[in-house]
């Protein structure tokens, strides 16, 4: 049984080896050229190797990206836009205000539930108190 299987292996592999050798030697580029020629809709044309192309998104970054904030008049949209600064953490902030006045400086916001000292020190570059 082994000796025919090998046997049925060696004459496929015989009978098609040219063909076989097409299909792993084909050249896509000119296939590819034929798309790019009759495709109507507009195709970036940078090329990009995804090995080699990083994003940065460290604190430098966020520096860059990010404005300042004023607290005291922030709205839920605004805060967020702080590192570690989710919804819910927002929300707290602008009930916090509301219900005790306007943060006088940036370790007020200790008082808010959800910011710790941690947290505090990311967003304290980015705050403007009033």
């Amino acid at each position: 049984m082994l000796i025919s299987l090998i046997i049925g292996i060696t004459a496929y592999y015989l009978k098609y080896k040219d063909e076989l050798k097409e299909l792993k030697n084909f050249d896509y580029s000119e296939q590819d050229s034929l798309f790019e020629n009759n495709n109507n809709v507009k195709i970036n044309q940078k090329k990009v190797d995804y090995k080699q192309e990083l994003y940065d998104f460290s604190d430098d970054e966020l520096k860059s990206i990010l404005t300042k904030v004023k607290v005291n008049s922030a709205s839920v949209e605004e805060l967020i836009l702080l590192p570690g600064i989710g919804k819910k953490t927002a929300e707290k902030i602008i009930e916090y205000r509301k219900s005790n006045g306007k943060f006088n400086s940036a370790n007020d916001l200790l008082n808010v539930s959800g910011i710790g000292e941690k947290k505090l020190e990311k967003i304290k570059s980015y705050l403007i108190i009033e």
